[in-house]
């Protein structure tokens, strides 16, 4: 039996969970036990996937919850390692939960909010397009400042303003809904915020307000799938 079979027959009477939350956490007690210690090298996915008896999938979501909390490094190119961590353990299961939750949403928000931005292509007005760009100059002085919280917080505003310029009230509630998930967790994502992951960000938002000015379908697509494929906070 594999690690992740064993702590999924030990939580089967405490409701279903997802394998890459169980592998986070097996994985996450390797780390505070010292069995992998801060600045080792992780196995690949694949040679992860393989010892926990999960899919790659599980592993690159439950390695993003990981970075998330700040307990591993993912350098472009060379693969992840143990960080060391910069929260105190009380915070620190907090950020486990926290980086959890946010890579949980992250596909729904995509195809949610990319329903809306064609939504908005064809249904915004000129006033929906209007808060739209007030959004994004919004963050812009966040950024400018270097306020990665109150950026943080434009950011979700400006995905609400989109779901607005949809025009379709069930799309408006959906967004909406994750997104005040989401914004409960924004801490985590200020601690993990800098000016280069700021410009990318705010360069990613910044296109996929364009394209949508533009009425540019395929620009849509394109900023969407890189904002949320290359989500900025988890970027090597």
């Amino acid at each position: 039996m594999t690690k992740v079979e064993g702590s999924m027959s030990a939580e089967r009477g405490l409701g279903r969970r997802r394998k890459p939350e169980i592998v986070a956490e097996a994985m996450l007690a390797r780390i505070r036990s010292g069995e992998l210690p801060v600045g080792v090298r992780l196995p690949s996915e694949r040679d992860l996937a393989t010892e926990y008896g999960v899919s790659r999938n599980a592993v690159r979501e439950a390695l993003a919850v990981l970075q998330l909390s700040g307990h591993v490094e993912t350098r472009l190119g060379d693969g992840s390692y143990v960080a060391q961590p910069s929260l105190a353990e009380d915070r620190d299961d907090k950020g486990l939960l926290a980086g959890t939750s946010i890579t949980e949403s992250l596909q729904a928000r995509e195809a949610l909010e990319l329903a809306s931005a064609l939504m908005a292509i064809r249904k915004a007005t000129r006033s929906d397009l209007l808060k739209i760009d007030a959004a994004v100059a919004e963050m812009e002085e966040h950024l400018e400042r270097e306020d990665f919280e109150s950026y943080l917080r434009a950011t979700l505003d400006l995905h609400l303003a989109i779901a607005a310029a949809s025009r379709t009230p069930l799309l408006v509630s959906l967004v909406a809904e994750l997104t005040e998930k989401h914004r409960a967790d924004q801490w985590i994502l200020r601690d993990r915020y800098n000016p280069e992951i700021g410009a990318y960000s705010l360069d990613v938002h910044r296109e996929l307000a364009k394209a949508i000015r533009d009425k540019d379908i395929a620009a849509v697509y394109e900023a969407t799938c890189r904002h949320y494929e290359e989500y900025p906070a988890l970027k090597g």
